[in-house]
């Protein structure tokens, strides 16, 4: 099956002058293969799953999974054709798991899903290995990589390796972040139907909000329309900002508090929804309140969204995101807008992970922002503007863009206005 994804991936190992990259980390599987299931969300410190991507296009795209979960590789092909792609798939036994399965049950009748995984079951090369580790091994000796140069994200996966097929490691955590920044085509229209949904969450998130509304209330309201529509939250708040530190104080750009506090008039709500839609970060915040709004603080949140869009203009191929943060810094100063200093602007790659910046490691310091990188065409960006102002309160706002040769390209809808919370609880769309 064609993936375009391998076939960046393996133009890019060439250009590396690596001979293959071995990938375990789960984000790096998926992108590779498509594959992924409910076990990498145990967050264990040993991986599940692998996949071996070869520079030599003669050799397979080679998926590595416990032989229990063949059927899983049905399952994800079954809800989307190309959902999982793969020349061989070797196996291993997960703890015993795999041991189990293998004996047959008379009493179990047969299913369309045991004569998918059966066709799966074909593409398997070699004997089921004992470990995930002995699975990568046995690959990468059978496809003669003994001596080569092999781009691991798991260093202790390439010294599992060394005993058996001794080889010159590189590693391949940036190199990877690299070749996932920039987008497939297929991903590009992946993540406009994310952006579509994202659009559906901001706006159910806003008519939760009113006078005397409960804020850990809200959360779960809006985590729950997020699983009932498929994405995944954040966490059981499925917000990053917000929420009240105790009862008389209510801190909307506190990370992640909770308390019991009810809203009031004039509070300022920050809305960043945050979750994953198939396999793709969901990353859009707007800025919300609670009545009618002064006349200074709505002339602060436009004056921010225009700095936004100014700096939203100069995204595209050829810019550094570091230029990014003057545009708005002048434009507030300009406004007369008091410390200007404080607007926080950052411009990051987004896809499988929140935050993905093609720098060296480690990225997510200062270096992400003074730095910064160079945009190319088929990025997704996320552009982040937030202001902390005290005097009128914080305010702040994000989009995702797809970096085109002619500009950006959004892939939110929802307005940039401030969202106005001044009428009794709204009845909620429907799931």
């Amino acid at each position: 099956m064609a993936n375009p994804r391998a076939e960046r991936l393996r133009a890019m190992l060439a250009a590396e002058g690596l001979d293959a990259v071995v990938l375990t980390h789960p984000h790096d599987v998926r992108y590779a293969t498509g594959y992924h299931s409910v076990l990498e969300r145990w967050t264990q410190m040993e991986p599940f799953a692998g996949a071996i991507v070869f520079a030599d296009p003669a050799k397979p795209v080679t998926l590595v999974i416990p032989e229990a979960n063949v059927g899983i590789v049905a399952v994800l092909n079954r809800a989307r054709a190309d959902a999982c792609t793969y020349d061989e798939i070797r196996t291993f036994d997960m703890l015993n798991f795999c041991e189990v399965s293998r004996y047959v049950d008379p009493d179990r009748k047969g299913s369309r899903l045991a004569e998918d995984a059966m066709s799966v079951a074909g593409a398997i090369r070699g004997e089921c290995q004992p470990d995930v580790a002995a699975a990568i091994t046995r690959a990468l000796a059978d496809h003669g990589l003994s001596g080569g140069r092999i781009g691991f994200d798991e260093h202790r996966v390439s010294a599992a390796v060394a005993r058996q097929v001794p080889h010159t490691y590189v590693d391949a955590l940036d190199f990877m972040m690299r070749v996932r920044v920039v987008k497939t085509q297929e991903e590009l229209a992946r993540y406009r139907k994310v952006g579509t949904m994202a659009d559906r969450v901001i706006a159910h998130a806003g008519s939760l909000l009113h006078e005397g509304a409960d804020w850990n209330d809200v959360q779960a309201g809006i985590c729950d329309f997020m699983v009932r529509n498929g994405v995944i939250p954040v966490d059981e708040g499925a917000m990053l900002f917000g929420g009240a530190y105790d009862q008389d104080e209510f801190i909307p750009d506190l990370f992640r508090t909770s308390g019991g506090r009810t809203l009031r008039r004039g509070d300022i709500v920050i809305l960043e929804t945050q979750g994953v839609l198939d396999g793709f970060w969901i990353d859009i915040n707007r800025t919300a309140v609670i009545g009618k709004p002064s006349d200074d603080y709505q002339r602060l949140h436009d004056i921010l969204r225009d700095a936004f869009l100014l700096m939203a203009d100069q995204l595209r191929p050829g810019v550094s995101t570091n230029s990014l943060p003057a545009i708005g810094y002048e434009h507030l100063k300009a406004k007369g807008v008091a410390t200007p200093e404080k607007l926080l602007v950052v411009a990051h790659g987004i896809g499988l992970m929140p935050l993905e910046i093609p720098l060296a490691y480690p990225a997510a310091g200062l270096a992400g922002v003074k730095q910064g990188f160079v945009m190319e065409e088929d990025m997704l960006i996320s552009l982040d503007s937030l202001f902390f102002g005290a005097k009128l309160g914080p305010c702040h706002m994000e989009n995702v863009y797809a970096i085109t040769a002619s500009g950006a390209e959004p892939m939110y809808a929802a307005p940039l206005e401030l969202i106005v919370a001044d009428a009794p609880a709204r009845v909620a769309e429907p799931a």
